[in-house]
C-alpha cells in the first residue's frame, strides 16, 4: 500500500528519473545528428530513437504493482539516487535495494 506521502516521493522521483534519461537521450541525438554525414546516418539515428523509444516506453510503467523494480532498476542505472526516494517506508526501501543489487 502507498500512502499519500509516498505516492508523491515517487512520482517526483519517476518524473527526474524520466526528465534525465530524456535530457541524456537528447544530449546522444545532437550528437549524432552534429557528426552525422550521408543518408545511412540520418537511418541510423531514427534506428537508434526507435530502440530508445521502445525501451523507454517499457522502463517507465507508473503502475504501483511495479514501481518497486522499476526503482531498482532506476537506481542501478543511476537516473535516481536512494536519497531521492527518501520518505518512503523502509521495507519499500529495502526492496529497492535489493532490486538494485540485481543485474
Amino acid at each position: 500500500m502507498w500512502s499519500k506521502k509516498e505516492k508523491d516521493i515517487a512520482r517526483r522521483a519517476f518524473e527526474m528519473a524520466l526528465e534525465r534519461e530524456g535530457l541524456e537521450l537528447l544530449r546522444k541525438i545532437k550528437e549524432m545528428a552534429r557528426t552525422a554525414e550521408n543518408r545511412k546516418d540520418i537511418w541510423q539515428i531514427h534506428d537508434f530513437l526507435t530502440e530508445r523509444r521502445t525501451e523507454i516506453d517499457q522502463k517507465y510503467d507508473y503502475r504501483y504493482s511495479v514501481l518497486i523494480p522499476i526503482f531498482g532498476r532506476l537506481v542501478r542505472e543511476e537516473w535516481i539516487r536512494l536519497d531521492e526516494l527518501e520518505g518512503l517506508d523502509e521495507d519499500k526501501i529495502t526492496k529497492i535495494k535489493i532490486m538494485a543489487s540485481l543485474e
